[in-house]
Formats: C-alpha cells, structure tokens, sequence
C-alpha cells in the first residue's frame, strides 16, 4: 500500500495558521499579539513568515523552538523549504495608508502554499504571473485593512487557486472591526472541516472544478 503523505493546516486565528508536514516540520504564518483577542499559540514552529510589521502579524516571540523567521520579497530559504517573498502593498494607494505587505509562496508535502498577508489591492500581471499555480491560498476577505470580501473574490478568480482559506475577518474573538466573511462565502462552494484540515496532493480538487473554500475555526 502506498503512503498518503498528507499536510496538516490549523487556523490559530486572525491571519495565523500552523502549516505540520509529514515529517512535523511545523511553518507558522503571521503570529498575533494577545490584545488581538484570540488566545496566542502555544506551539513551537520550525520557520515564522511575517507579512508585515502590524502587532497583529508579527508576534515572533510568542512561538517555540526558536524558529527561522523569514521576512520580505525575494528567495528564502529555511529549515530546507524555499520561501518566495512577492512585494505587495497593504493598500490600494502603493502603501501609502498602511505600508508594504509581502506575499509567500512555499511547497510542502508537493502542496503549494500561497498566504496574501494582509494584501489591500488587487493583482497586477506581474504580481499574479509571480505566484504561479497556487494549490492552497489563505486570503483576507474582511475590508477595512485589507481586501473585502467582494476583492477577495477578484483576486480568487485571477489566481484560480484550488483551496481557498479565509482569514482576517470578524468574529466573537476578535477585537477591531473588520467585515465578516458572509459576503466572500455567498454563492461559493464552502466546507467547514473544524480546527484543522488534512490536505494532500491527490485530495485537492482537480483542475476545473473551481476553488473550495474551507472556513476553519479558530479552536
């Protein structure tokens, strides 16, 4: 019998998930400070990515195992995972609002993982020719600070990745206000697997069934 090597996602909250492969190698995204509302990660982590340097993302010192940190655009690589940093603004105004945001792709267990970060703007050519093909997207989709739900959507349809996770939206834990994600959810196909989702290659949708989106709770 052939071995399913299967990646393990885990929603902490806000933008943050623990990304376990096969082998326990453990990626974390974008770790929270506590005034954020969701109760910080008590996890050790291998490698953090940061997207920016917003309280809310940048929590480093809260993990673990005295993990890699990768920041910024361009070729990383840590723990043997190869990061892609694609600049980005947190804005639709080229970062004047809020700032620059970095956008990482990585592959683990021959998934290719794409989180946006706390993107505000819709794709160019370039930015989306950058990402290539992109097997599980984590995506903002509560307006205010980033992309809204409507945007979100948008950015979706450019990218046709085949999962979709949403994340920096409003719910009982959160403090700030941002939309909820009802609006990004309408009229898509939408699974609610729990706390964590066991993803493989051969598990992900095929090519031309249109992306699922996965809401995952945060406990």
């Amino acid at each position: 019998m052939v071995k399913v090597i299967v990646l393990k996602i885990s929603w902490l909250g806000h933008s943050c998930f623990k990304i376990e492969d096969d082998s326990g190698k453990v990626v974390v995204t974008d770790p929270f400070a506590e005034s954020v509302g969701y109760p910080l990660p008590q996890i050790r982590a291998d490698v953090v990515i940061v997207s920016h340097e917003h309280y809310d993302h940048n929590n480093v010192k809260a993990l673990g195992g005295d993990p890699a940190v990768v920041r910024g655009p361009g070729k990383k690589v840590a723990a043997g995972i190869e990061f892609e940093g694609i600049a980005s603004y947190h804005d639709d105004r080229g970062g004047k609002l809020r700032g620059k945001n970095t956008i990482f792709c990585f592959e683990m267990d021959g998934v290719r993982v794409c989180h946006l970060g706390d993107l505000g703007h819709q794709l160019g050519e370039n930015e989306a020719a950058a990402l290539g093909k992109v097997d599980v997207m984590m995506i903002p989709v509560g307006g205010n600070f980033t992309l809204d739900g409507e945007g979100a959507k948008k950015v979706v349809g450019l990218i046709r990745p085949k999962m979709v996770m949403p994340m920096h939206f409003k719910t009982p834990a959160l403090t700030f206000e941002v939309d909820s994600a009802d609006r990004f959810l309408s009229g898509q196909r939408v699974e609610r697997p729990g706390h964590t989702l066991a993803v493989s290659k051969e598990s992900l949708p095929g090519e031309g069934e249109g992306p699922l989106i996965v809401m995952l709770d945060y406990k």
